[in-house]
C-alpha cells in the first residue's frame, strides 16, 4: 500500500488532533486541581482567620476593651465548628485514598 502527500498530511494532521486533545484534557485536568487545590487553601484559611478572630476577641475581654463575653464565646464555637469540620473532611480524604490504594491492590 502506498501512501500518498495528502495522505500523509492527513495522518498527521489527525495525530496533531489526538495531541491536541491529550493537551486540553491535560490543562482542563490541571485548572480542577488548580481550583480544587485553591478552594482548600482558602477553606483552611477561612478557619485559620476563625481561629486569629477568636483568640483577639479572648485577649480584649481580657484587656477590658470588650464588654460581652457572648462576642468571645461565639467567636470560639464558631472556630471550634470551623476546626471540626476541617478535621472531618480530612478524615474522609484519607479514607478516600485509602480505599483507593486497597482497589488498585
Amino acid at each position: 500500500m502506498k501512501l500518498g502527500a495528502t495522505d500523509i498530511r492527513h495522518m498527521a494532521g489527525a495525530s496533531g488532533l489526538v495531541q491536541n486533545d491529550a493537551q486540553k484534557n491535560a490543562a482542563e485536568s490541571q485548572k480542577i486541581e488548580a481550583g480544587f487545590l485553591g478552594y482548600l487553601k482558602d477553606a483552611l484559611q477561612d478557619v485559620n482567620d476563625l481561629q486569629v478572630e477568636a483568640a483577639a476577641n479572648a485577649e480584649k475581654l481580657a484587656l477590658g476593651d470588650q464588654t460581652y463575653l457572648h462576642n468571645t464565646m461565639l467567636a470560639y464555637e464558631k472556630a471550634n465548628l470551623a476546626l471540626q469540620l476541617t478535621v472531618e473532611v480530612r478524615n474522609k480524604i484519607v479514607e478516600a485514598y485509602q480505599d483507593l490504594m486497597r482497589i488498585q491492590m
